[in-house]
């Protein structure tokens, strides 16, 4: 090779190197990843200790990776090289995969299995999360700790409470995994984590119900693309919920809604933007993915008073049509904009209950399409995210006004997570 040649290339190469390290300097710096669903990392701050350490280049390192010029574009790149049908680190274990009959109560039978970023893509359809062999018995003891604080707390104000634990996704739908992958540490952490519990805990444990539906029929009550349940699944459990709390409380009896009181229909058009697809770049097309279930009921949800507090604190619905449901003609759906969204705090009122009852629900996302059809069965409603605000007190809470029943309702993966933070402060 020339010398002349050799040096076109050095210079080409440094110039490359040093067009993308300086683009790279001159940018802002991102503070999200939305197609990640993460925080990015920040400059790190140059100290004694984190040099002692060797902490600070890793801290360098990743602030680097995260902030380098078109990122978003080398992670798609990097994902479709992931996803393709040659390329793929499962090929081996899909071409070797053995052809055994099955039943079509055992669900879905898995032909291909790829890995996107830490995803499982099951037959171009699932999306899962790579699960872990983990019980984190330390955290679990936090959070069960805060949990029965909070509950003896309510019970001491003379509130009737509940803990309401909803099947998780993941733990569903365990036989979708590849074998080699399939853990039973997700079973065995909840029930490490209800071992925890204090027996004055009133537990409504969803997960029984739905361990009697056959593999198939809980493929129907989730979501593909994304890590929650759909409608179907989240009726089911507002059901059992009631159900539930009709036969133990001295305070309320009710029967739930029926499917004969909904109208059902399915997603057809439009792109359903899934939660985990979202995070690989819609490797599963999103005008095919989760054509959903639709639930709307036949006499429509009335309130006579709703409120609707955002995460940062605003209030910038005032109708509960512009709130909650199904939007015909829209062209991007997803969790949040069909069923409201994480909200700091909703409250409905509804005085054609068959009750006086105040209650309190204190939820995670699952419980986002449910608090609708929970509402027509109390006088009044409040519901409140705690991992909204920035400072948090259930018990001032608790004792601002008297509630006559107040509702913990967790997904059975959530068990430790800022939702079991009751009270919490700002540091100053």
């Amino acid at each position: 090779m020339k010398k002349s040649i050799s040096i076109l290339y050095m210079v080409t190469f440094l110039a490359t190197i040093g067009g993308v390290s300086l683009a790279s300097l001159i940018m802002p710096d991102r503070s999200f990843s939305a197609s990640e669903n993460r925080t990015l990392s920040t400059q790190p701050v140059l100290r004694v200790d984190s040099l002692k350490s060797g902490r600070f280049f890793e801290d360098m390192n990743q602030y680097l990776n995260d902030q380098i010029v078109y990122r978003d574009e080398l992670v798609k790149l990097f994902q479709r090289q992931q996803n393709s049908k040659i390329l793929n680190t499962m090929l081996v274990e899909n071409m070797l995969r053995v052809n055994t009959p099955q039943k079509p109560e055992d669900g879905t039978k898995v032909r291909d299995s790829r890995i996107v970023s830490k995803l499982m893509l099951i037959n171009n359809k699932w999306i899962f999360p790579l699960p872990s062999n983990v019980v984190h018995t330390e955290h679990i003891d936090t959070a069960t700790d805060k949990l029965n604080k909070a509950v003896k707390f309510a019970n001491d104000q003379g509130t009737e409470t509940y803990f309401v634990f909803n099947p998780s996704r993941t733990k569903a739908l365990m036989h979708l995994y590849p074998a080699y992958l399939q853990t039973d540490s997700y079973a065995k952490s909840k029930q490490y984590f209800l071992s925890k519990l204090d027996k004055d805990v009133n537990v409504i444990n969803i997960g029984n119900k739905f361990d009697t539906f056959t593999k198939a029929e809980l493929e129907e009550m989730y979501l593909e693309t994304d890590h929650h349940w759909n409608i179907k699944g989240a009726f089911l459990a507002y059901q059992e919920m009631i159900t539930e709390i009709s036969k133990r409380s001295p305070l309320f009896e009710d029967q739930p809604m029926s499917l004969n009181e909904i109208n059902v229909s399915q997603l057809t058009d439009g792109r359903f933007e899934g939660s985990y697809n979202n995070q690989i770049n819609f490797a599963i097309n999103p005008k095919k993915a989760d054509r959903t279930i639709i639930y709307e009921p036949r006499t429509p949800f009335d309130f006579a008073h709703f409120q609707v507090i955002n995460k940062d604190g605003t209030q910038t619905i005032k109708d509960f049509n512009d709130f909650y449901g199904f939007k015909r003609g829209r062209s991007t759906y997803d969790y949040g904009t069909i069923y409201g969204g994480d909200r700091q705090k909703i409250v409905y009122e509804n005085p054609k209950a068959n009750n006086q009852l105040n209650v309190l629900l204190m939820k995670d996302s699952f419980m986002n399409p449910i608090t609708p059809y929970l509402a027509q069965h109390f006088n009044k409603l409040t519901v409140l995210d705690n991992r909204y605000y920035t400072e948090f007190s259930l018990q001032n809470v608790l004792t601002s006004e008297h509630y006559d029943m107040f509702i913990i309702a967790y997904h059975d993966d959530n068990l430790f997570s800022g939702n079991y933070e009751f009270e919490k402060r700002t540091e100053k």
